[in-house]
């Protein structure tokens, strides 16, 4: 995890903690329907959670959020349209909910503290074009390397599944990679 991103979000909780709503997810749990309106962002403090998406019904893991990571259906907050992404707890988790409407109105009234979510926004958005540049960039080996160095834990705490379709490869292609590391 990105010790800024993690600075950043614990600021983030700081000023907006009036407005957090502690929730709690056991594994498996879905925090998130597809097809459906987001209205919110998670905050992890404890657990895993991953975004996807299905393509010829197959699912692709978009995000994983670990602890101080946010994950929310973005396109539906900003749009306001229905989602394609799905949110799940792969483990059990601790999250703080951040509703997007009150967010706003908090910031309309404390414009102040608009600094801090665009850092944090501007963070997110720089973890989002390294994925892009990787995918677009790297090879499946260099991919995988990298992701174990920003990813330590999730070697061990998300399935070869989601990490191979994360990593925009197969299964056994993943299982190359591991072997010939």
């Amino acid at each position: 995890m990105d010790y800024l991103l993690e600075a950043l979000t614990k600021q983030l909780i700081s000023v907006f903690g009036s407005i957090l709503s502690p929730v709690s997810y056991k594994k498996g749990a879905v925090v998130q329907e597809g097809n459906s309106l987001g209205d919110s962002l998670f905050i992890v403090q404890s657990g895993l959670l991953r975004s996807y998406y299905f393509q010829n019904g197959t699912d692709i893991t978009a995000h994983f959020a670990v602890p101080f990571g946010i994950v929310g259906a973005v396109d539906s907050i900003l749009k306001q349209q229905r989602s394609i992404y799905w949110i799940e707890a792969l483990q059990c988790s601790e999250v703080l909910q951040l509703y997007y409407g009150q967010m706003e109105a908090f910031l309309e009234d404390n414009p102040e503290y608009e600094r801090v979510a665009r850092q944090v926004l501007q963070m997110l958005y720089l973890d989002l074009v390294e994925r892009f540049e990787g995918l677009m960039f790297l090879n499946a080996q260099e991919r995988y390397m990298h992701f174990c160095r920003r990813y330590p834990d999730l070697i061990q705490n998300a399935s070869l599944g989601h990490i191979a379709s994360y990593l925009g490869m197969t299964q056994e292609t993943l299982s190359r990679v591991r072997r010939s590391k």
